[in-house]
C-alpha cells in the first residue's frame, strides 16, 4: 500500500513535459515514399522529435505549444552532406601524408563547434555533415557526423562517431617512394587492412586494437566506408574490393569523370553513390558530350544516389544547389530531392534517426519560400532537433 502511494505521489509531482512547437506550411515533403502533405502541420515535442505530421485540419495545436506559420512555404528534411571538410572552419582538417595509411586518425579532435562555415551552411539548408579527413593517403581516418547546431562545445554538436572511415583510391593519394606509388600497391595495402579488421571484428576485440577499430566497426555494420574514387576503372574497383569481396557497407564518393561508364554494373549491385563536387562530365573525344553525372548514373539504373559538396571545394551553403544542378542536367526531380536527405541518411546508416519528416525521427527541418530545387527559393527557417537555428527574419545570411 505504501509503495503504491509513493509511486502515485512521484507521478503527481514529476516535472511536466516541456512544451513543443508546431510548424504550419503550405507543403511538406516528408521524403517517406515520396509522400507530399499539403496544408501541412508538423508537431515537434519538447525533446526535439517529430510527433505527428498531417494536414492542419486534422491535427490540433497542443495547449502551450509555440506556432510557427509559413502559409506559402515548403518544409523538407534538412540537408545531409556526406562529404564535407568544414568542421574546423577552414582547411585545417586531417591530411597527414607521412604514411600511406592512417586508419588510427580521426576528425573528432579537430572540430570547431558552430564555426562560421557551419553557420553559413545552415542558412543554405544543411543540418548535418559528415566531417571527414582529406585524401592524401589511402586510409586517412575516421569521420564524424556533426549537427549544425548553435552550440559552443564539440560534445553538443557531435551526432555520431565514427560516422564513416575515409578511403581514397586513384588520383589524390598517388605517391612515390613506397607501396602507395602504384595502384597494385595501394590495393594490396587496403586488402591487408580489410583482412586484419575482419579478424578484429569477428573476435570483437576493438578496444584492444584501437589502430583499426574504426575499420573493424564497419565489419560490424556500425558505419560505412566512404571511398574517394573516380573514373570507371577505380570506381568499379572500389565496388569490387569493398562490397563484393569484403562484403562491408561502402559509399562510392565522387564517381566523377567517366565513372558512370560502369553505371550498369554498379546498379546491378545496388551500390550507394555520393556524387560531387563535380556534377558533370565533358568527353574530349569525337562525341564531345557534356553530361550530368547524376543523370548518367540514373539512366544506367542507379537510384541510391546522394549529392555532396566536398566543402569547401563547393561552399557548404551550396549543397542544395548541387541537387538543383543535377536536375537541370537531366536527372529526375524526385531523385534530386532524395539526394539531399533520405538517400544520404540511408547510405550513412542513420536513417532511423534523420532524413525524413515522420514521427519518431529527429526534427531537422528546413522551411523555404518555394520548392527546394528552385534556385530562387530562399531558406526562411532551419530547425535542428526541435530548435530554431536560423531565422531569415533575424538577418539573411545566404
Amino acid at each position: 500500500m505504501l509503495t503504491a502511494f509513493l509511486v502515485t505521489a512521484l507521478l503527481q509531482t514529476s516535472t511536466p513535459a516541456e512544451p513543443g512547437m508546431v510548424l504550419d506550411v503550405a507543403v511538406a515533403l516528408t521524403m517517406e515514399e515520396r509522400e507530399v502533405v499539403r496544408n501541412a502541420r508538423i508537431l515537434i515535442d519538447g525533446n526535439g522529435m517529430i510527433e505527428e505530421v498531417g494536414r492542419q485540419s486534422e491535427l490540433q495545436i497542443p495547449k502551450g505549444w509555440q506556432l510557427y506559420s509559413y502559409p506559402t512555404s515548403y518544409a523538407w528534411p534538412g540537408g545531409i552532406d556526406l562529404h564535407s571538410h568544414t568542421h574546423t572552419g577552414g582547411w585545417g582538417d586531417i591530411n597527414d601524408m607521412v604514411h600511406p595509411d592512417n586508419p588510427e586518425l580521426r576528425t573528432l579532435d579537430t572540430i570547431v563547434a558552430d564555426n562560421h562555415l557551419h553557420r553559413i551552411g545552415r542558412a543554405g539548408g544543411v543540418t548535418l555533415v559528415n566531417a571527414i579527413p582529406g585524401s592524401g593517403t589511402n586510409i586517412s581516418g575516421a569521420g564524424t557526423y556533426i549537427k549544425l547546431r548553435s552550440r559552443d562545445t564539440t560534445d553538443e554538436v557531435v551526432f555520431k562517431y565514427p560516422g564513416s572511415v575515409k578511403v581514397a583510391q586513384g588520383y589524390n593519394p598517388e605517391r612515390s617512394g613506397d607501396l602507395g606509388g602504384t595502384r597494385m600497391g595501394m590495393w594490396w595495402m587496403l586488402r591487408w587492412y580489410l583482412d586484419r579488421a575482419k579478424e578484429v571484428a569477428e573476435a570483437d576485440t576493438l578496444d584492444e586494437n584501437p589502430s583499426i577499430a574504426s575499420i573493424a566497426g564497419i565489419f560490424q555494420h556500425k558505419h560505412p566506408f566512404l571511398v574517394h574514387t573516380a573514373g570507371a576503372r577505380d570506381t568499379f574497383g572500389t565496388v569490387r574490393m569493398f562490397q563484393v569481396e569484403a562484403g562491408v557497407p561502402v559509399i562510392v564518393s565522387h564517381g566523377s569523370f567517366n565513372g558512370y561508364m560502369a553505371g550498369a554494373e554498379i546498379a546491378a549491385l545496388k551500390t550507394p553513390l555520393n556524387i560531387g563536387p563535380r556534377n558533370f562530365d565533358y568527353s574530349f573525344n569525337n562525341e564531345q558530350r557534356f553530361r550530368g553525372l547524376v543523370e548518367a548514373y540514373e539512366s544506367a539504373g542507379n537510384t541510391d544516389i546522394s549529392v555532396q559538396t566536398d566543402a569547401g571545394v563547393i561552399p557548404q551553403e551550396e549543397f542544395v544547389y548541387q541537387a538543383t544542378l543535377a536536375e537541370r542536367l537531366g536527372c529526375s526531380t524526385w531523385l534530386a530531392l532524395e539526394s539531399l536527405n533520405v538517400n544520404p541518411a540511408r547510405q550513412g546508416l542513420i536513417d532511423d534517426q534523420v532524413g525524413r519528416l515522420i514521427p519518431g525521427l529527429q526534427a531537422d527541418i528546413v522551411v523555404s519560400t518555394g520548392q527546394p530545387l528552385d534556385p530562387r527559393s530562399a531558406v526562411e527557417l532551419v530547425i535542428v532537433e526541435g530548435e530554431v537555428t536560423y531565422d531569415i527574419h533575424e538577418g539573411q545570411i545566404y
